[in-house]
């Protein structure tokens, strides 16, 4: 039986290609990174982008704005995996998972990326595709529900929030060791799956 809750990441995009996808590959990554979501079987995009490419077969481009690259309504489905570390009390977290990933300037600026990326992600798709949005909640002072910031900002762009699955790994901490816990510890993320709504398709 195919679940909603995983410890491989490999293992739930597996489940979510093969019902949400109907067994097809990830058609569209155009935040690839260094492509960790693509192996044990798991196929590369045909359409491989990122603002800093780390090989030669990775395509430069901003997900916010596709427009050179891809058609309106001309793709199947899409991934998003955005950086959802932001700074609010100014600081640089030593934590090399942190550095690595990128640490946004603050909630301002993930909003303006989240809804950028949400937007060319709803032109891009054609119109019942496919939306894989990898979020995560983050604490630093106070706690931002991100994955509920995600679903309310897609359904504004005109997707329909078809289903949810959550990656446990509890061994991928991101915190600070010398600072007294005050909330618990956020060692899951959320894979939202989210359909382009025939309404306001053009």
């Amino acid at each position: 039986m195919i679940q909603s809750v995983y410890q491989n990441e490999q293992e739930l995009l597996k489940a979510i290609i093969y019902i949400h996808l109907k067994g097809r590959n990830i058609q569209c990554d155009p935040m690839y990174f260094k492509g960790n979501f693509y192996k044990d079987g798991i196929e590369k995009p045909d359409f491989r982008f990122d603002i800093n490419p780390l090989d030669k077969e990775t395509i430069f481009a901003d997900a916010v704005n596709l427009e050179w690259h891809i058609r309106r309504n001309s793709l199947d489905n899409i991934i998003l995996d955005p950086p959802f570390l932001f700074e609010i009390r100014n600081r640089k977290n030593s934590n090399y998972g942190a550095n690595t990933h990128g640490i946004l300037g603050g909630f301002k600026e993930l909003k303006e990326l989240y809804k950028g990326i949400l937007k060319e992600a709803h032109r891009i798709l054609k119109p019942k595709g496919i939306l894989i949005f990898k979020c995560q909640d983050y604490t630093d002072s106070k706690t931002t529900m991100t994955h509920c910031l995600v679903y309310n900002w897609a359904i504004e762009q005109g997707f329909y929030a078809k289903d949810l699955a959550i990656l446990w790994l509890p061994k991928n901490k991101i915190y600070n060791s010398k600072l007294k816990q005050r909330h618990l510890r956020k060692t899951h993320s959320y894979f939202w799956i989210f359909i382009k709504s025939l309404i306001n398709s053009w």
